[in-house]
């Protein structure tokens, strides 16, 4: 049954190719701007320059994206143009060109998530679709993260980016007719019946927040634990990578188990979980010692945090917000994983250049941790509020 619904998903193999195109750029770019001897400040610096286009695009983007009509030509605009940039980036570049290619192309592809999620929101299966989405997010990313290393290190970062436009061309093959599939049923929350389809609700935004906390852990495992493991734990580029493909592959089961828990269990109760969890995470890489199996371990316990974090989040976004406003809701649901990288590089940086990494993973820890106790009983959504009606 669940072999049956991941084939017929298109959403799951959109984010198959979108997300493995992310496992080989994405922790390619701190290791390529170490290895040409640009210090951990610069790095985050630059980081978080190029993640503040992609949080005024998926804004913008997700604003256009309200409209249900105009979602097949932002695929076809994103995802093209985005492959073209790409391309671009394979080619000898000096490193000023290199940054502002890579902004310009945060900008074009950052509308292809909130368009598609907004999109598939309305779906009669929307959790089990949203299910399958992070399911071929997890396991895009675990393929591609797997060799990321070894290619960088073998071929360079222009092999990167050549591999990765190739695979955003597969993603707009697959997904430009999404938006016009006419043969799914919507569902409407009873909530959104109240709101007119137009309102927003208050505690979204302080779910925004929690996401962005939240997100900082994201940050921290993609982008400085490989850079822990590779150069204090002495475990190289290839290894250090590895650990995210093989925590990757770990979240598909607990992606799948908790989209099944999620339609008889609270939400709220879930996703504060996920917080909880998240600081766990940051305590647990701060003890281990310089040992390749335990780091491995201690990476894996990340796919408990984003197996109740993805299927929780995704699933409240729609059940905060009117089915007029789902755009601009999921626009900035997206927008909050590039306000995390803007804010993240900083924040984590200095707590890492300021006390190592050992110590400050520890003070990294106290944030989720903290608001995933304090909001754990704050507030109750549950799973099993949808009514089903014609499109």
């Amino acid at each position: 049954m669940v072999a049956k619904g991941i084939k017929g998903s298109k959403l799951f193999q959109v984010n198959v190719l979108f997300s493995a195109a992310g496992g080989l750029y994405y922790p390619a770019i701190p290791l390529f701007l170490r290895s040409i001897n640009i210090s951990i400040d610069e790095t985050s610096l630059l980081l978080s320059g190029l993640s503040l286009s992609s949080f005024i695009s998926t804004i913008i983007w997700g604003r256009v994206a309200d409209s249900p009509q105009r979602r097949g030509r932002i695929i076809t605009v994103t995802t093209l143009s985005g492959a073209a940039l790409y391309m671009a980036l394979a080619l000898p570049l000096p490193l000023v060109a290199f940054v502002v290619i890579l902004l310009v192309s945060n900008l074009v592809l950052s509308g292809l998530m909130p368009t598609v999620m907004a999109e598939a929101s309305g779906w009669v299966n929307a959790i089990d679709e949203f299910g399958y989405f992070w399911i071929g997010g997890s396991l895009g990313y675990a393929i591609t993260t797997a060799f990321t290393g070894y290619v960088l290190g073998r071929f360079g970062i222009r092999l990167i980016f050549l591999l990765s436009s190739l695979l955003i061309l597969g993603v707009y093959a697959l997904a430009r007719g999404l938006a016009t599939n006419d043969s799914h049923v919507v569902t409407v929350n009873v909530g959104d019946v109240v709101q007119n389809h137009v309102r927003i609700s208050g505690v979204f935004w302080l779910f925004t927040v929690a996401v962005v906390i939240f997100l900082f852990t994201d940050v921290a495992k993609n982008l400085y634990i490989p850079v822990f493991y590779a150069f204090d734990l002495g475990m190289g580029y290839a290894l250090a990578t590895l650990t995210l493909s093989i925590e990757t592959f770990l979240e598909i089961p607990v992606i799948y188990a908790f989209t099944r828990v999620l339609k008889s269990t609270n939400a709220w109760v879930i996703f504060n979980l996920s917080l909880v969890l998240a600081g766990l995470y940051f305590i647990i890489n701060a003890l281990i010692p310089p040992n390749p199996l335990l780091a491995f371990t201690a990476m894996a316990t990340y796919s408990l945090v984003w197996g109740t974090y993805s299927v929780s989040s995704s699933a409240l976004v729609s059940r905060l917000t009117g089915l007029g406003r789902r755009g601009t809701a999921y626009g900035v649901y997206n927008a909050a994983f590039p306000i995390a990288n803007v804010i993240g590089p900083l924040y984590i940086g200095y707590a890492i250049s300021s006390s190592g990494y050992r110590h400050g993973l520890m003070y990294l820890s106290a944030p989720p941790l903290i608001m995933g106790l304090a909001l754990l009983g704050a507030f109750k959504f549950t799973g099993n509020e949808s009514v089903k009606t014609g499109t």
